[in-house]
């Protein structure tokens, strides 16, 4: 399909000075206000912060930081990690929705062998059950990625036999904050989104939110999201912390998955007889995960979590043979009946997972 093409409109950046806001720099360590040694905020990371570290991993394995997703002016997930060598990530409907990723040659059909991270908390609908990949937080909510291909990524969950992938959410800026981005594009393409918050003396709160739409490459396909996300730290003193987190995703669209004929792409490549296919999809996440600090080089993290899924997914056909519609219903048989919603099949699910 042809790439967006887009325009950032607006970008307005605001600083608020507050109490407790010690530090200059956006994401420096914070002091604590008591007489003690200077509390830094908790880790997520995978592959660990220094570059000794990253080859101490076993396998291959590679960081996209903060500063280079920033100036590519990234479009989708799918754009960052093919910056990535050894990750295909395949394009679906031109926004990112559904990233077909795959590591080390596997196939990347929705990312079924591929451990897909959120702060080290699995992301996908049913880990050990249905690792298919039918959700994924966009590119905005994300601060850095780390991607881990070998022997060391068994450490991390099920369904990583091509790999992990963990994506970092932005930590609280030192000092209380905001900003709004707002880009608009072809293919009615906009995206709205902002971000505020900051540290005040031990605690930090951080929230985030984005609409995004646009058309795809073909006739009669459109999608519209919004993502919102909220973390909260508590520091315990200087050697603890809780943080809270907690994450709401709602997608509509209207996506096919049926391809065209031999002599419809020949007629129109960018047809689209299938107007009733149709996505909706809902995501609520909890997480919670405190950290005690022993020394500098040992600490205990501890983390609960659970997310509900809810899909549905209406179809007129799922594959050649039961073109155009239920081909066993004479009254759905014709290609007349593409215009109406007769055949159609519902793909709908709901799951419930957690764990510690």
């Amino acid at each position: 399909m042809p790439p967006y093409r887009t325009l950032r409109l607006l970008c307005l950046p605001l600083v608020l000075s507050a109490p407790g806001a010690l530090a200059a720099e956006p994401n420096a360590p914070v002091a604590s206000p008591q007489p003690a040694p200077s509390v830094r905020l908790p880790t997520v990371e995978v592959l660990g912060d220094s570059e000794e570290a990253l080859q101490a991993v076993p396998g291959s394995a590679a960081k996209l930081e903060a500063e280079a997703l920033e100036q590519a002016h990234l479009l989708t997930t799918n754009e960052a990690l093919r910056k990535v060598p050894g990750v295909v990530a395949v394009d679906e409907e031109g926004l990112g929705l559904r990233p077909n990723i795959g590591l080390r040659g596997l196939d990347p059909n929705r990312s079924r062998k591929v451990l897909l991270l959120e702060d080290g908390v699995p992301l996908s609908m049913a880990p050990y059950g249905d690792n298919a990949s039918y959700y994924h937080p966009p590119i905005e909510r994300f601060e850095r990625i780390e991607v881990l291909k070998g022997g060391g990524q068994l450490l991390y969950g099920p369904s990583s036999i091509g790999g992990v992938i963990n994506y970092l959410t932005p930590m609280p800026a030192s000092r209380p904050s905001a900003r709004v981005t707002l880009s608009a594009g072809n293919r009615n393409y906009v995206n709205v989104n902002g971000q505020a918050g900051g540290v005040v003396g031990d605690n930090g709160l951080i929230g985030s939110f984005m609409h995004k739409r646009g058309m795809g490459a073909r006739d009669n396909t459109f999608s519209e999201l919004t993502d919102v996300t909220f973390k909260a730290l508590v520091g315990l003193g200087t050697r603890q912390w809780l943080t809270l987190k907690a994450s709401y995703y709602q997608e509509d669209s209207r996506l096919t998955y049926s391809g065209l004929t031999e002599a419809e792409f020949a007629a129109n490549p960018r047809q689209n007889p299938f107007r009733h296919d149709t996505f909706n999809g809902k995501r609520f996440g909890l997480s919670a995960q405190h950290e005690f600090i022993f020394t500098d080089t040992l600490a205990l993290r501890t983390t609960a979590y659970a997310g509900l899924f809810k899909r549905d997914w209406w179809r007129q056909s799922s594959n050649s043979g039961q073109r155009p519609n239920d081909s066993a219903d004479l009254a759905c048989g014709g290609m007349a009946n593409l215009d109406t919603t007769c055949g159609n099949q519902g793909r709908l699910r709901e799951y419930t997972m957690g764990g510690v």
